[in-house]
């Protein structure tokens, strides 16, 4: 038996006021009706001009929000055909893993969605409707994200290995500044796998050239929308707020020398160049952290095929009086325990932090005085008898350092691990594109990617 609660499913957080477009079609029988039509071909499914339409009203929108002014449209429309082409790739990739996001978890996730914005799941549809979209197309969106993270967890996330070595080095090359928080805007300028010098010169030669732009006053968001190859572009190259123990050391090291409003010189991270820009920075938390650890025993007594409920707290019943009588508390959890993790050691819980114990035992214990017995009382697992044996409040702060070094590296590491395996995945796909222009605006970029 485990006294640990059941785990929680993660709580998915998604930017859901997606701009959604409808085509208009005329009504009168003597109009046309006009057709939809197919712009790339991804393997063995296809971009749609409504799909287009729909992701570069999203697009503006996001734009118009963030107050940047949008690039030209056909700037943007290679830039936003891009990002549909590695959404498409990767559901198709999801499918072909058996990945699929049933309607019954769809709106676990739509439920869980809403409840953050402290709505009910009909309450959730009818926003979305007041603010002009399609609900259904909201909820496609929403599974083709679930869908893409859960395959990322599968073939990427999952493979991320994060040593002891790993975070020994990383806390070693830490700085005072390392727990500042920063906001950084980035332009990369990406390079493919095994590129020769003459193309990693050119990506260099396109880097300088926006960075001279930039220093000249172009704006620094407008620059990344319609030239970057990273993943935030359509967000002005935005990477939100970031701890500098959660930035690669190189954007760390950047970042702790600029002030507020600086742009980087372009630099070199292997897979690309890179441009940032400090928007803004905030203070560290260095305070130490300690948690109170709980010592405790117990003696569970479960229902089984001959001792129902009220007979096994009549049981527990007659344990606490004879524990209230003066009998050995380690003798009694040695006959009668049925928790098999503890029995032998006589009930012993040992030291242990908050959120260990399910939710009704660690408040029963919370009640107790050192040396105090409980009264018989029931959780998930069964009744049990729990004794205090003491409290102790214990330094974790290197613990969470270490625990926060795992986290970033992992997440560092996931993040360049995603961006290798997702242009191989582009890559190895069949594209076709049907426009002229479309398939010329994507040689460009792909010349950068």
């Amino acid at each position: 038996m485990s006294l640990r609660p059941h785990p929680m499913r993660p709580v998915f957080s998604f930017l859901f006021a997606l701009a959604a477009t409808l085509c208009m079609v005329g009504t009168a029988q003597a109009e046309a009706v006009p057709l939809d039509r197919i712009l790339v071909v991804v393997n063995d499914g296809t971009i749609l001009q409504s799909e287009l339409d729909t992701a570069m009203a999203d697009a503006r929108d996001q734009i118009a929000k963030r107050g940047i002014t949008a690039p030209p449209d056909a700037v943007l429309r290679a830039q936003v055909l891009n990002q549909l082409i590695l959404k498409k790739v990767q559901t198709q990739r999801a499918d072909q893993e058996g990945i699929h996001i049933d309607d019954r978890e769809l709106n676990e996730v739509l439920t869980n969605i809403a409840k953050q914005n402290g709505l009910t799941l009909s309450g959730f549809a009818d926003a979305v409707r007041a603010d002009g979209l399609d609900y259904l197309t909201v909820r496609e969106q929403i599974r083709d994200e679930v869908t893409v993270q859960r395959l990322r967890n599968k073939e990427v996330d999952s493979r991320v290995v994060v040593t002891d070595q790993d975070i020994d080095n990383y806390l070693a090359n830490q700085n005072a500044d390392s727990d500042k928080e920063y906001r950084l805007a980035d332009i990369l300028i990406a390079v493919p796998d095994g590129a020769t010098q003459q193309i990693r010169d050119q990506a260099r030669a396109k880097a300088e050239g926006l960075l001279k732009r930039i220093r000249g006053g172009e704006d620094f968001a407008q620059v990344a929308i319609a030239n970057s190859n990273g993943q935030q572009a359509l967000q002005g190259g935005d990477l939100g707020w970031r701890k500098g123990s959660d930035l690669p050391s190189v954007f760390a090291k950047i970042a702790a020398q600029l002030k507020k409003g600086d742009v980087s010189d372009v630099f070199d991270m292997g897979s690309g160049f890179h441009i940032v820009k400090l928007t803004d920075v905030r203070g560290a938390d260095s305070e130490r952290k300690t948690v109170t650890e709980t010592h405790a025993r117990h003696i569970l007594i479960q229902t089984n095929a001959i001792r129902d409920d009220k007979q096994a707290h009549e049981l527990a019943d007659e344990i606490y009086k004879r524990l209230k009588n003066g009998e050995d508390f380690a003798a009694l959890a040695k006959q009668f325990s049925d928790d098999p993790g503890s029995k032998n050691s006589g009930g012993d819980l040992g030291y242990q932090p908050p959120g260990v114990f399910v939710p009704e035992f660690q408040s029963r214990l919370d009640a107790l005085k050192p040396g105090e017995i409980s009264e018989p009382f029931r959780t998930q697992y069964g009744w049990h008898v729990a004794q205090l044996i003491d409290r102790r409040d214990r330094d974790v702060t290197e613990e969470q350092r270490r625990a926060k070094a795992r986290t970033a590296i992992g997440t560092r590491k996931s993040a360049e691990e995603y961006e290798v395996w997702l242009r191989r995945l582009r890559n190895e796909a069949y594209i076709e594109y049907r426009i002229p222009s479309d398939a010329e605006a994507a040689k460009q970029l792909e010349q950068q990617s």
